[in-house]
């Protein structure tokens, strides 16, 4: 098995289901506290992606030894898989919680947003998993892209420098 199938398995799974954890606790923590109807808050979702995206791209750049440059397919795969699993989770996790454990949250969901009259768990949770999905693929670009920036040479500090660059 080469060290890409490896890293394929278990770091996406890993981070995947840490993303799980964290967004799933962050919703439970809202909902009990009587914030869960101010949506606003789930704008620091991306929080949660951000930094477990990060870590697992970090962690695959420390166990592969890969470049940003050559690697951008192998980094972004990584990316997405990390994503489907903890959003992919996470939107069974809500379909589950709104149709079987809360199904007042749903129904207040329904009197309050007026998004349709045929918005159900199911619907609502494939609609979070588009959104969740949607961010955390330009997430992961931006992470891939700052990460390689970082790479780069510093520039030619001074003439002298740039002199002693030309001549050797």
């Amino acid at each position: 098995m080469s060290t890409f199938d490896k890293n394929w398995r278990t770091i996406p799974t890993t981070h995947g289901l840490a993303m799980l954890g964290l967004l799933a606790a962050y919703f439970l923590i809202m909902r009990f506290v009587g914030l869960g109807h101010v949506y606003w808050l789930r704008a620091l979702n991306i929080l949660f992606v951000y930094f477990v995206l990060r870590s697992a791209l970090r962690t695959y750049r420390q166990r592969s030894q890969a470049s940003y440059y050559e690697d951008f397919s192998d980094y972004f795969r990584i990316a997405v898989r990390t994503a489907f699993v903890g959003i992919g989770l996470f939107s069974v996790f809500l379909a589950i919680y709104l149709d079987q454990l809360d199904t007042t949250f749903m129904q207040e969901i329904l009197t309050e947003e007026n998004i349709s009259p045929y918005l159900t768990a199911v619907s609502a949770a494939v609609l979070i998993f588009i959104e969740g999905m949607t961010s955390a693929l330009a997430c992961g670009y931006i992470l891939i892209q700052v990460m390689k920036a970082r790479t780069v040479e510093k520039p030619l500090e001074g003439r002298k420098d740039l002199h002693k660059e030309t001549h050797s």
